[in-house]
């Protein structure tokens, strides 16, 4: 369960997108927050003036969380949201994973800092690249152009897609979405999104008979793999829908169905840790954060598996 969350502010009207979006998670979630500024040295003389800021943010943000949570849990017994702000100095990635160790943080949230100037492309910015890599915890991306239905909690279904691969470390990512499902009270009115796309096979592949019924095969069988991981998620109450899309590209597939499909939230599972404690994305999940821009997008740990 995600119990507290760091929500990161710069200032920038970019990164106020982030501080909205927030009240409706927080308020539905029932998730403390604390809001993040950080001060580079020469700017250590505004201290007093940023705390300031972080502070009236942090009441603001606690105000409508609370607004939210009363909306959809009128008769709640629980405690009221906590939020606090926080401003430090330094380095902004540095401090970021500092604040997250040491404050019993499960969750960072945090903007990405709109278009790169190329058109599919997305910036992630260099202190969210480096904090998606890099954290311990799960990194909740929220895009500058965030669509509007998302934002209101307003689209049916309220769709939460999960991409998965096959593997024990892509189906991290469905522990979290359905927990997120859980946690936001929303079993009845969410529905949860099972992904597989068969990619391109070899040129020449689909040639002859033989090469096409080996291909209709391994779709039947990612289909199968889909309804067995969906059935004990459905008898506990949340509706699943599985699809498996065929020949193509599998990021640009997943870009695409979130174009014709708007969602929720797009939750997906790295491949574990390196050497050096950097968190390690497929090739698929490297394309996605880079070309995502309407939809928030959940990065979890693939090392959750071997737990």
């Amino acid at each position: 369960m995600y119990k507290k969350m760091v929500v990161l502010l710069d200032g920038s009207e970019l990164a106020e997108v982030v501080f909205d979006y927030a009240q409706e998670v927080s308020g539905r979630m029932h998730v403390d927050m604390d809001l993040l500024h950080v001060c580079s040295q020469d700017q250590e003389a505004q201290l007093p003036m940023r705390q300031a800021y972080i502070d009236k943010k942090a009441e603001e943000l606690c105000a409508e969380a609370e607004a939210v949570r009363s909306k959809y849990d009128e008769d709640a017994t629980a405690q009221c949201i906590n939020a606090q702000g926080h401003v430090v100095v330094g380095y902004p990635a540095e401090e970021i994973l500092k604040f997250v160790d040491e404050n019993d943080i499960d969750l960072v949230m945090m903007s990405t800092h709109g278009s790169s100037g190329v058109k599919k492309d997305w910036d992630l910015g260099e202190v969210a690249n480096k904090v998606v890599h890099a954290a311990k915890v799960p990194v909740w991306l929220v895009p500058t152009e965030l669509r509007g239905a998302v934002l209101a909690d307003t689209l049916p279904k309220r769709p939460l897609l999960v991409p998965l691969s096959g593997t024990e470390k892509s189906e991290v990512a469905l522990t979290h979405a359905v927990q997120i499902i859980r946690q936001r009270g929303a079993e009845a009115e969410s529905q949860l999104v099972l992904l597989h796309v068969v990619e391109d096979p070899a040129p020449g592949f689909l040639s002859n008979r033989a090469s096409v019924e080996d291909f209709t095969a391994q779709r039947d069988k990612m289909k199968a793999y889909l309804e067995n991981l969906a059935e004990p998620i459905r008898a506990s109450g949340v509706e699943v829908r599985t699809e498996v899309l065929i020949l193509g590209d599998a990021a640009r597939n997943i870009i695409g169905y979130l174009k014709h499909n708007p969602t929720q939230l797009l939750v997906m599972a790295a491949r574990g840790k390196s050497r050096i404690n950097r968190t390690i994305f497929g090739s698929v999940t490297e394309s996605v954060i880079r070309m995502v821009k309407v939809t928030p997008f959940l990065l979890v740990s693939g090392d959750e598996s071997d737990a």
